[in-house]
């Protein structure tokens, strides 16, 4: 199972959690309570559906979550970003997340 170790860029927290092979990041995130947006966005967000971008997160290396999406690409992410409700996990990653306003 691939080791997640996420950085809150607003808190300063960081955790670790595992998840399974091709696995949804976002929902990961959400079942072992690890938090990946930023303030109120956490209850202004779409929902997982990819369309406002508030779980735009930094992941290291980004082939463990594979190419950047269509939505990844309409909310111009860079190629090191990834939206969690996006990303598929396929390897170890350490993410930073809370980088959107």
């Amino acid at each position: 199972m691939p080791k997640i170790t996420v950085h809150n860029s607003e808190t300063g927290e960081s955790s670790e959690f595992k998840a399974g092979y091709g696995a949804n990041l976002r929902k990961a995130a959400i079942y072992n309570e690890v938090e990946i947006y930023k303030g109120l966005n956490s209850y202004l967000n779409c929902k997982g559906m990819g369309l406002c971008g508030k779980c735009l997160i930094e992941v290291d290396p980004p082939e463990n979550v594979g190419a950047l999406t269509l939505f990844e690409k309409i909310h111009r992410a860079q190629p090191n970003q990834r939206l969690g409700c996006r990303a598929k996990i396929y390897g170890d990653i350490t993410i930073k997340t809370a980088i959107q306003d």
